[in-house]
């Protein structure tokens, strides 16, 4: 049984507040002491896995996705999209941005049930290494959080215990930039130290705190070094370079559960549970179309998909899939700028689909119409569910954090190629200097990993929200380009700030 549905069939009986700074859990469970549950590992491990849940919430999910694709150069929303979707697009947001109040309170619902399994993992009496794994992975999921937190909105209120007493729920002050990323390399070494590496698919393991810490050091160094704002902290760019390099290769060199995938379309291959628990995929939310409750299963190709396209259609290899939201429409000037021999265009852009005869059934017709990522697509998809998901650590992600980390070396520059072959580019121009290498390694990831959630991140560490997306693709930025505001209701929960 995957994680998912021992997740959902899970009876988990414990008292769980969660918060925003201060909002509530959802959906607290039937009430029992704490002397009366934590005392098996059975019980715990019910516990780790209610904390993952927290991700599966439509709350979560969504905002997840929709925040960082919309606001790059990747897509824009459809008319009319709700939660205030179009305010990314239109870089216009606001302190009631609907998308921003349930990724809020959700990341503090996630980071309450984290902060239950830490506190409650510190002396458990039964085995000791799952005691450890579970403690790591309580540690795990707080540092992912914070660390989402923390690139959305900056200053931002620390947990670090859990909430089980309605007084405790008020009256906590953002915690600095600084403070926040000393808690998540704090909480990711001692995971790393905790954790094993074991696939589970959907669970955090020691290369998952590994890539995860790797992200970290790497965003710290770039930011920097770029003079992003909010980071004139860091001490040394060249210090978490080098940091940023050992622990990226700690995940390429230092194991074999996870690897180097050569065939391009298999990463995106959701058709069996073990295809989308590839060699590629690090940590993942998991979804299956099997499930009961969206969450469970997920919408998220059609979210890609145009909605003109028809109930039931294929791609040009016979891949079958179906119609759509269209709730992220492909900008055509991305689409573009990769080059036009790059697998990742020819092969993961659609552009055409076909009828079961093989007879042209739809191509983009202008507008909202446009081609779109194959990245989300499930061929034995049932009705609306599907098993696709966001790729939330992959092995290329921290292959392209080493070659940027490790500069011009022979070792970037080996990383990079493998990632440009495997494209079917020619491997990068030898002997660029180190600013212009890791400007191509910030490009490179914009081909890579496009609509997979990561590029809002990589413009602002880079300091290049506005020489990218004003200068090069003509938007305008109203606002606080760096950093969203927290939602008013938050402010409203918690007056202290």
């Amino acid at each position: 049984m995957n994680i998912m549905k021992k997740i959902y069939n899970i009876f988990l009986a414990i008292t769980v507040l969660g918060i925003g700074s201060c909002s509530l859990d959802p959906d607290p469970t039937t009430f029992l002491s704490d002397s009366n549950f934590f005392s098996t590992a059975e019980e715990t491990n019910s516990a780790v896995l209610h904390s993952y849940q927290a991700m599966t919430f439509l709350d979560y999910l969504r905002p997840y996705m929709n925040i960082p694709t919309t606001a790059s150069e990747e897509a824009f929303p459809k008319e009319g999209e709700g939660l205030n979707i179009n305010q990314f697009e239109e870089w216009n947001v606001d302190d009631r941005n609907q998308n921003l109040e349930q990724f809020f309170r959700l990341s503090y619902v996630g980071l309450n049930r984290a902060n239950t399994v830490i506190e409650k993992t510190k002396e458990a009496s039964y085995d000791e290494s799952l005691r450890a794994k579970y403690h790591g992975e309580g540690l795990f999921l707080r540092a992912w959080h914070h660390f989402m937190l923390v690139r959305l909105f900056g200053s931002t209120p620390l947990r670090v215990s859990a909430v089980d007493q309605l007084d405790e729920v008020r009256g906590i002050p953002d915690a600095s930039i600084e403070e926040v990323y000393t808690l998540i390399q704090s909480d990711l070494k001692e995971a790393i130290n905790l954790l094993p590496i074991q696939r589970e698919g959907g669970r955090a393991d020691r290369v998952a705190a590994q890539a995860l810490l790797s992200k970290v050091y790497i965003t710290m160094a770039s930011a920097r070094q770029s003079g992003s704002p909010g980071y004139e902290w860091v001490s040394d760019a060249d210090t978490f370079y080098g940091l940023a390099s050992e622990m990226a290769s700690a995940v390429i060199n230092g194991q074999s559960e996870y690897t180097f995938d050569p065939d391009l379309l298999n990463i995106y291959n959701v058709a069996e549970p073990q295809s989308f628990n590839g060699p590629e995929h690090i940590f993942f939310i998991p979804q299956d179309r099997n499930g009961l409750v969206e969450g469970e299963f997920s919408k998220l190709s059609k979210f890609f998909i145009p909605a003109d396209t028809p109930t039931t259609s294929f791609l040009a290899d016979g891949t079958a899939t179906h119609g759509g939201f269209g709730v992220y429409v492909s900008e055509l000037p991305f689409l573009a700028s990769f080059d036009n021999t790059d697998r990742r265009k020819t092969e993961l852009i659609v552009n055409e689909l076909f009828d079961e005869n093989g007879v042209s059934s739809w191509t983009p017709s202008g507008g909202e119409s446009a081609p779109f990522s194959r990245k989300y697509i499930d061929p034995k998809f049932i009705g609306d569910n599907t098993s696709t998901h966001p790729y939330l650590l992959r092995f290329t992600d921290i292959l392209l954090i080493y070659a940027e980390a490790e500069g011009p070396s022979a070792e970037g520059y080996t990383a990079v190629n493998r990632v440009r072959q495997r494209a079917g580019l020619p491997d990068l121009t030898p002997g660029l200097s180190i600013t212009d290498f890791r400007d191509k390694i910030i490009e490179e990831r914009s081909f890579e990993l496009a609509f997979e959630a990561n590029r809002l991140y990589d413009l602002r560490r880079t300091n290049t929200v506005e020489s990218v997306l004003q200068d090069i693709y003509g938007k305008v930025i109203v606002n606080n380009p760096y950093f969203y505001p927290i939602p008013a209701i938050e402010r409203q929960l918690n007056p202290t700030n």
